[in-house]
Parts: structure tokens; sequence; C-alpha cells
């Protein structure tokens, strides 16, 4: 005792020689061998020397390490902290005991400069205990909330000052235990611990204890997940500015099993409730950008985020049963997402650790999973096992779901109840009713809520004889028989309803509450074009998306357009959603027909409606745009002005690059444009107000522009002499990009124009190679490509029936379909790595049969008998590896990797082919430019870009009237001088026209 009086004496001496702040017994630095020695020491001392004794005062420091150490161990509410020190020493600890073991921690504390109880209410009622507790530092009853408290701080530890840190933590804290809210008190203390843990930082702790708190955190699975989510978002907002950033509190989506019976095969299937409305809607958008398909716990196929996020079960195809501690989602880290992103996702939860049990439904088909140990003997179960589990004798197997085997067990046979038993389960065939209607009342599981007035109906269930069931509600009381039902009054506030019989009680609570909210659309319509007016929509600029919180197919589509009394409308198949639907979609193109566009283009305004079905709609007001000047194209075309008629020319298509010269028209088709504004008058825009005339008839040979000959590019401002450079090519692209037309002739003429001259500004920012590579991506959405390839690799083909060209394209077309229609989530899943399986190549191999089928059909509505038995006949089947062939080649045109291995530098092509940038608008997108220039700032020739620049850069090639309101000038000189930045954002400028074309 000696010899651990002085290692410690010295042990305490340096520590509070070496720091400023006070001193802990936990941080003895003893190993657990030390320990068990110190303990057995005192034990054998406290026999010879009561507490009472004068022994105590040379050797106390022993005696309150072992003190210490209880307290860390000790979880309570203060009443039972002796006994344990008792069961530690083997010597009963009298009332006066207690008082000299607190005047030692006094005089302790004295001597070391060691830790005092902060002065609260719970250290005055327990003013003995609260010493030792103190020294404990961070007991084990502390680490689970504080891990909570750490993992719901809203400021960056490494940016904030310790006042700022300190009420951030205490905010944190919500609603702290009585023992909780003491460690709180001590800002020292708590803001150390912060920082230690979550920084690593070097602090006034000693090295052995952090790590031993660090390792004790570990071992628990709550705490360590707490400090894990703290992290996580600590790292990810240190590249925020400042100390403040919005973050979510800390919630926890807990998932829920369930299996499926579906045509005898077994499915194991999840679903994680539904977020509100605006953090859902957020992340949404955040998993789509990032194309973020989770394989949950690293052992399952990916899921699709919508999924994760609709609501609605999905299946978990399991290659391997997850270890008991694997995260959820194992590559969060790896998708780069903001800290508010993260502090949702890590709160997701959800447990898959046979066994499992669930109760299976009335129809035998729907088994759901079982919440706690005690369940009804009235119904039957699901047992979900390990593959090395044994069988439960006399049990009949149900199927298996990846690695797990399935058994049904019936609580009423011997044999079932025994396999209960054992797996833990308490049987009881007490208490049964139901409560009619949903949400249902239940034991488990979230408390449901109901509208204050609401009546709820209990039903008793397999009663028998005179037996009754009572139910107790807020003091009155009701008895039910087998024929009778019990009615219950929601009225608002926290309730129990207590249902008893002879045997058994059981408490159901619910929770009443004033009206609810309006719910979330499950379709939503919503206008992605910045710019509403007639110009956007006659020009093609104008586009909205329906997105549903699930993937839906098949839906009608209906856009109305009303202008002056009149409405037009088109109808058509919308497509899987979520779906962008632009010009270039079919029904957008039938409504927009030469008499509408003619009809429009005169008015002042107009209102476009887009209806999906019954489900949902949306109306948008346009305007035509009032510009300083504007055409009036009543017989002669006029330029006006609120000064009168101003100055224009004309720029031919077959030299659309040359500046406006007053003159003749000619035939053809041709721009005018104004000459020689002043832009202090008339703003920067008014130059680009222009207006493409085209003849009223013309045939197809006519509307090519093969006459229109290359000029001499130049890669710099302006050119010299017969050559143009980058500003030259700007200024037409924009005149004819945003040149209003009359006629659908017009509007063709002007696109190919307009695409002729984006090409050579292409070739002047980017190179000629990459316009070369570019000219060879085909526009065509995924499902196009898909047709293309089926094609090109004759895939789906029964090789014995002959099939002429139209019926092999029939036969394609309708394949694609039935593959988009069985397997909506195919492109999440093709990998690389591929994750389909067995059953997905036979639904593949299926679609191609069903086409044949429906092609059969068609030619026997038209009397074709052979032609139809020979098709009916058919037998197309493919190997994987063809099918995998098939989905390689069209991964590799639609992420247009041929365009993305021209990207530099080349590490960052990667990041930019996972953005989806059909769901962002230009912000969005400006925002991952400027955070991808930041990374490869040490490619540019100067520094990197502005955010500004960026955006008016994407703008040029994507939104032609967004970038008119940016500095669009001053990008140019950074689209010739930085090719990397060029390509960049030429390359998601056509990723993004491909999210339209896909519409199609």
């Amino acid at each position: 005792m000696n010899d651990l009086q002085r290692r410690l004496s010295d042990r305490f001496s340096a520590l509070r020689d070496s720091r400023q702040g006070a001193v802990f017994f936990v941080e003895h630095g003893l190993d657990a061998v030390d320990l068990d020695e110190l303990r057995a020491g005192v034990r054998r001392r406290v026999q010879t020397h009561p507490f009472e004794s004068g022994w105590w005062d040379t050797n106390d420091l022993p005696l309150l390490v072992a003190a210490t150490e209880v307290g860390y161990r000790y979880r309570g509410s203060g009443t039972d902290f002796w006994p344990l020190l008792e069961e530690e020493l083997g010597v009963e600890v009298s009332p006066l005991g207690r008082t000299r073991i607190k005047e030692l921690f006094v005089r302790a504390a004295a001597r070391f400069r060691g830790a005092r109880p902060p002065t609260t209410a719970w250290a005055e009622a327990f003013h003995l205990i609260a010493w030792p507790i103190a020294h404990a530092l961070l007991p084990l009853e502390f680490h689970r909330p504080l891990a909570a408290t750490l993992a719901n701080l809203r400021v960056s530890v490494a940016d904030a000052d310790e006042a700022t840190l300190y009420r951030a933590i205490r905010i944190a804290a919500s609603l702290p235990t009585a023992r909780f809210a003491t460690l709180l008190e001590d800002v020292g203390v708590v803001v150390s611990l912060t920082r230690s843990l979550l920084r690593h930082e070097r602090v006034e702790f000693s090295a052995e204890i952090v790590a031993r708190l660090s390792r004790d955190l570990e071992a628990d699975d709550l705490a360590r997940r707490g400090v894990a989510v703290a992290r996580s978002i600590q790292r990810a907002a240190r590249a925020k500015a400042g100390g403040a950033f919005q973050l979510p509190a800390v919630t926890r989506t807990k998932g829920e099993l369930q299996l499926r019976l579906a045509n005898e095969v077994l499915l194991l299937e999840a679903r994680f409730p539904v977020l509100d409305g605006e953090t859902a809607e957020r992340l949404r958008r955040s998993l789509r950008r990032r194309r973020f398909a989770p394989q949950l716990w690293g052992a399952t196929a990916r899921v699709p985020s919508d999924q994760l996020l609709s609501g609605l079960p999905f299946s978990l195809k399991l290659t391997a049963v997850p270890d008991k501690d694997t995260p959820l989602f194992t590559d969060l880290e790896a998708a780069e997402f903001d800290a508010q992103d993260l502090a949702v996702l890590h709160g997701f939860e959800l447990e898959l650790a046979p066994p499992h049990l669930f109760a299976l439904s009335t129809d035998g088909e729907v088994a759901r999973q079982v919440l706690g140990n005690t369940i009804t003997g009235h119904r039957k179960y699901w047992a979900l096992l390990g593959e090395d589990d044994d069988a439960p004798r006399g049990a009949r197997a149900v199927g298996e779901a990846g690695p797990l085997q399935c058994f049904e067990l019936d609580p009423a046979s011997a044999d079932g109840a025994r396999a209960l038993a054992q797996l833990g389960y308490d049987v009881r065939l007490g208490v049964s009713v139901r409560f009619a209607g949903t949400p249902s009342l239940g034991r488990g599981g979230d408390v449901p809520t109901f509208v204050a007035g609401d009546n709820r109906v209990l039903v008793p269930q397999r009663l028998t004889g005179d037996a009754a069931l009572v139910v107790d509600l807020n003091g009155q009381r009701a008895e039910a028989r087998a024929t009778q039902i019990v009615r219950v009054t929601v009225e608002p506030g926290e309730h129990r309803a207590r249902v008893s019989s002879e045997t058994d009680t059981r408490e159901y609570a619910f929770r009443g509450v004033g009206a609810p909210p309006p719910p979330n659309a499950p379709i939503r319509v919503e206008l992605r074009s910045e710019e509403r007016t007639v110009q956007a929509l006659l020009g093609g600029r104008l586009s909205f998306v329906v997105d549903s919180a699930a993937p839906i197919d098949g839906l009608p589509l209906t856009v109305d357009l009303e202008s002056t009394g009149r409405v037009f409308s088109a109808t058509g198949p919308l497509g899987p959603v979520p779906q962008p639907v632009s010009a270039e979609h079919p029904v957008m193109t039938a409504l927009l027909s030469e008499d509408v566009r003619d009809h429009v283009s005169g008015a002042e305004s107009a209102t476009l409606r887009a209806r999906v079905g019954h489900i949902a709609s949306a109306a948008w007001e346009l305007e035509r745009v009032v510009r300083p000047c504007w055409w009036e194209s009543g017989g002669a075309p006029k330029l006006l002005s609120e000064g009168g008629p101003l100055r224009f020319g004309v720029v031919s298509a077959d030299d659309p690059v040359r500046a406006p010269v007053e003159g003749a028209a000619g035939s053809g088709t041709y721009l005018l444009a104004p000459i020689g504004l002043d832009q202090l008058d008339f703003t920067a825009a008014a130059p680009f107000t222009t207006l493409c005339v085209a003849p009223r008839r013309a045939q197809l040979r006519d509307l090519a522009i093969a006459g229109a000959s290359k000029p001499r590019l130049e890669r710099r401002r302006r050119g010299t002499r017969a050559g143009v450079g980058l500003e030259d090519l700007t200024e037409a692209y924009l005149r004819w990009t945003l040149a209003e037309t009359r006629s659908v002739i017009g509007e063709i003429h002007r696109g190919q124009v307009t695409a002729r001259i984006e090409e050579w500004m292409t070739e002047v920012c980017c190179g000629p190679e990459w316009t070369q590579a570019e000219g060879t991506i085909p526009r065509r959405s995924a499902w196009g490509i898909l047709e293309q390839v089926c094609q090109e690799l004759a895939l789906g083909r029964d090789e014995y029936v002959v099939l002429t060209d139209e019926q092999d394209a029939q036969m394609r077309r309708l394949a694609v379909a039935e593959i988009r229609r069985s397997l909506p989530a195919l492109w999440v899943r093709v990998g690389p790595p591929s994750e389909l399986d067995d059953s997905d190549y036979e639904e593949l191999d299926r679609a191609c049969a069903k086409a044949y089928e429906e092609l059969s059909k068609q030619h026997r509505a038209r009397g074709q008998e052979d032609i139809a038995d020979d098709l009916e006949g058919a037998d197309p089947g493919e190997s994987p590896d063809r099918w995998d062939n098939a989905f390689s080649r069209v991964r590799e045109r639609i992420e247009l990797r041929a365009l993305a291995a021209m990207l530099f530098p080349s590490s960052s092509a990667a990041r930019l082919m996972a953005l989806d940038v059909g769901v962002m608008s230009a912000d969005d997108v400006a925002d991952e430019l400027f955070k991808w220039a930041k990374a490869a700032r040490k490619s540019f020739a100067g520094d990197a870009p502005p955010r500004d620049v960026l955006k008016a850069s994407y703008a040029l090639w994507v939104a032609p009237e967004v970038a008119l309101s940016l500095d669009w000038r001053a990008a140019l000189d950074t689209l010739v001088a930085e090719r990397a930045v060029a390509r960049a954002t030429r390359y998601l400028a056509l990723r993004a026209r491909e999210a339209r074309w896909g519409s199609a």
C-alpha cells in the first residue's frame, strides 16, 4: 500500500504541475493488473483499519481510486452507490464511514488540485457520492448522452472558441438527466472532452484516460454511432467558412423488415418512414445528384435512393449476412455529402441480426417483424434464421432469402411453442383485441396519433362463454364480451388504454392532436426554367419536371396552352418519373404545331397548364418580354422602341457569323438584328433582340445549311482580318439562339444555324479533337440507345425466326418497353460492377419473349396467321455476358466516356461523371464546378476561376437567356485561356441536354 500511495502521489502531483485545470483521480494510469492489486490491497486494509482511523490520512489515494472506479462504472439514481462499493471492498460502509470517504476526497483534492462537484441540485442532494463520480470524469452512464449531444452539435469544433462551443453543447444536450446536467455545468471539462473526442487535440487530460474513454465509447454500440456521426459531420463542415452552420436535429429513422411470399419466392423487404417534406426533398435531390444507390451494410444489391425515401417496402437482395456492428451505409464518406445531409443519413437504422421473428398476416403472404420478446399465441410466425442455424424441430420450411432460411412456427403446437421459447420469446394467450381503422393501436413501436374527436373501436377477440374484457381509459371503465365492442373517443393529450382479462393486462398508448397538415402530393410538377415568357416557350427554352416520392411509370401527361381565348391541348404517355419535359418531349412537340406558334407568337400573354392524370397539376402564366425594343411583324418587320423605330440589319443563314448589315433581305432564311444600339439606353441584352424570318413553305432540302461556310477560327477574344474569335462567335450564337420566330420552318432552320455556330465555338474552346468526338454522340435516351445496341448485337433475337427490317425494329421497341416497365432501376444496377442476378437475366429474356408474343398478336389481328404462328413460336434467349456487353455499351454512350476521357486533370473526370445534372439548376451546377475548380486548381494556368465565371460559362451552353443576366463576356477570357474549364462546362452541358433528349 505504501508503494501504491507513493506511485499515485507522484502521478497526481505530476498531472497537477503540468496543467492549469483540475486533476481527476480516474487518471491514475494503472492497468487492469495494477487495479486488481489495488482493490485487493484496499480490501485487506479495511479489515484492520476502519475508515474512521487515522491510518487512511496517509494512505488515502488507493481507497479514493477504488471509490472513483466504482463511480466510473456506476449507473443508478444515487441510492445504490454504497452497496456497490461495499461489494467491491468486502466490508459494510457505515454512515460515518461514508462521510469519512468524502473528507478524504476533499483533502486530496486540496493537495492535488482535484476536481470538485459543480453546485447543482443533484450534487447537493447526493453530496457524498458526488465526489467519486466527479473524479470519474466521464462515467459509463454519461457515454450515450454525451455521444448524442456531440452528434447534435450545430457549430464547427475546429472554428468555434470556448464560449461559442460550450453554448452550442448546452443547446445540443436536449433534456439532460439531473446527473448529466451536473457534468454539463463544468465548462472546461465539457469543452475539453468535446475537442479531445472529435478533434483528437491535446487537452488537459492524460493520454491514458483519453484512450480509455475512446475504447469504452467504441464498445457501446449507441455511443460509438453517436461519436461517428459527430466526427463525420465535423469533417464535412470544415470546408465551410465561419463557426456556425445549419444542421437538422439528430433523429432516428428506424427501418422495419418484413417477409413476403410472392409466386412461391420468399422476399425479404425493408421500409423506412417518410421524412418531413422539406428534408426529404433536399435529400432526394442530393442523392440523385450524386447517383447514390447504397449497398446496405455492403451486403445487398444497390437500392435506388427513391426507394429509400419513398416510405414503401423494397426488396433486399442479400449476398451475405452483415456483422452486428456494420454501419447501414458503408460508403457515405466517399460520396462527399454536405454536413446537413450526413446528419440525416447517419440517423437511418435497420437491424439485420438473425434470428428475427415475423408475425404472419391472415392471407399468409406477408409477415411483419415482431418487436420485443412477448408474443401472442393466437397467430402463426415466420422465423428467419442464419444459414448455419439448425432447423426447428417439426417446423415447415417457407423458403430462403439469400443466405437466410425461413421456417413457420405455430405456438399452438408443442414443437412450435418449444422453438419459440428457445428463440427467447414469451408466448401468452391472454388479452387479444383488435382496434378497427388505421393506424392501429399497438404496445410496441411508435405511439399512434389520432385527430381529437375521432372515434376508435375496440373489438374483443377469442373470447368464449361469459368471459369479458375490461377497458379502463382516463378513469372510465367499460366491459365487453365476445359479441360486443367498445367505442373510445379521442381527446387531446397522451392516453393509455388499459385492457384486462382474468389472467392478463395490456396497455395501449395513443396521442390526440389537432387536425394534421395536408399530406405531400404524391406527384409534383415543377417548372425548371428561370425565364417564364412566351418567347422562352416558343424558343424551346422552357421546361418542367414531373417527380414523385417513388418511381412510377405509365402516367398520362396533358399539356394545355391558353391564349387570347383559345385553348390548345396535347396528351401522351409520360414515362418513368422523375421525367423532365422540354420542347423535345413528344407531348410538347405535338402541342407547339405551326398553327399554334402562329397564334401564340403575337399574344401578349399565355397560360401553360400541365396535368398528370387526375393526380397532379400546375399552371404558369407566361408573358411576352417587355424589352427596350421589340419587333412588329404585321407586314414588313419593324424594330420599335419607346422613342420610335430603330435601325436593324440582315444576317444571312449562309454567313451566320457576320455582323448585321442594312440592306435587302433577299430569299431563304435570315436574321434581323439591331444595329448601333447604345447599351446605356437599351441594356446589354438589347443587341440580341432578334427576329428569324423563314419562307412559309419549304422542301426538306431547303432546310439544310450546307451553304454556310466555316470561317477561319482563332483561339482569341476577337478575330483578326478574315478570322473570327470566341467573342465574335458568341455574339452570333446569342443572336441566333435567342431569336424570335414566326413559323416551324424558321424554328427548325434557326436551330440548325445555332448548332453550327455552337460547333465552331466548341472547337475554339475545347479543341478540334473534342469537337470530332462530340459529333459521334447519339442524341437519344438510355432506353433508345439500348434499342440501337440491341440492333447492333442482334440481341434478343430467335435466329430461327426470320424478321423483316420493320418487324425487327418493332420487336426491339416492344422488348425495350417491357424491360423499362419490369426493371425501372436497371441503369442503377448494371454497374460496374454489375449487380444483376439470375432472376434479372431471366426477366430480360422474358421481355424479349413478350415482345414476340405482342408482335404475333398484331399480325394475327391483321389476318396474317402464318407470320403470327412463326412469331408466337419464337424462343429468344441470351447469355448474361451478352446482356452485360450491351449494357456496357449503353453506359459508355450515355456517360459520354469518350469525352470524359479528354477531361483534365484526368483524376477529376469521375467526380463530374457522377453528377446527375438533369435534376440540377444552373446554381447547383455552379456550386459543383466551384468545388471541382478548387480541387483541380493546380492544373490551371492561373488562379481557380470564381463561381460567377463558372456559372456564366455553363449558362452559355445550356441557358443563354440566363447568361445575358450574367457577365458572360468576362467568362470568355476563362474559356479561351483555360481549356480544362471549357471542357468541364461543355461536358456537363451536354449531359444536361442528354437529360432533355431522354424525355422524348
